[in-house]
């Protein structure tokens, strides 16, 4: 099983149960540096998917489970069953698993553990997602983009963290997310 065989199934089982969801496919963290393989972008929910396909190994996974788990809402390790005892093992309780395996010609994905919640999400690191002209309107629209128009996307995000809440900060990054039309 590699991961193309498998993309399409996972693909279409999240277009069916999130079928509001902007469906993003390998969605860039930390400018680049880590890329999520499936992201479900809705208005009240950011998920993340990650696809562990039997001919993948299991040394990138931690630190994916470090960034996915600090902007994504929910998140899911999605593998064969070469890796499903050790990706269960290695991601959070709140992940959710899924099982894929073949049958009658078919990529079947199965639910082993719902995802929950995520406990613990940062908003610092969710508005990461955020462009510097995005953030700019916030600030504009707050009226607190007075002596900021110039500012690094840095000094931007810290002036958006001194202003708004957490869950204000993670409601914005969700709305631009899933409003966004240029996104590549």
């Amino acid at each position: 099983m590699h991961d193309a065989d498998v993309r399409p199934a996972l693909l279409t089982y999240i277009r069916t149960t999130r079928p509001h969801a902007r469906v993003m496919e390998e969605l860039g963290l930390r400018s680049g540096r880590v890329r999520v393989d499936v992201a479900a972008l809705e208005p009240g929910e950011l998920a993340a998917y990650e696809l562990k396909a039997d001919t993948d190994n299991l040394r990138r996974l931690p630190g994916q489970v470090a960034e996915y788990s600090a902007v994504f809402d929910r998140c899911t390790v999605v593998t064969g069953g070469r890796h499903l005892l050790h990706a269960a093992a290695a991601v959070p309780r709140w992940w959710g698993v899924m099982r894929v395996r073949e049958a009658a010609g078919a990529w079947v994905l199965e639910l082993v553990r719902e995802s929950r919640p995520n406990p613990s999400p940062c908003a610092a690191s969710a508005l990461e997602l955020v462009w510097r002209a995005e953030m700019l309107a916030l600030l504009e629209s707050r009226s607190a983009a007075r002596g900021m128009r110039t500012s690094t996307r840095e000094r931007l995000r810290a002036r958006i963290l001194e202003l708004l809440t957490p869950e204000e900060v993670r409601a914005y990054v969700r709305q631009v997310l899933v409003s966004r039309t240029d996104w590549r």
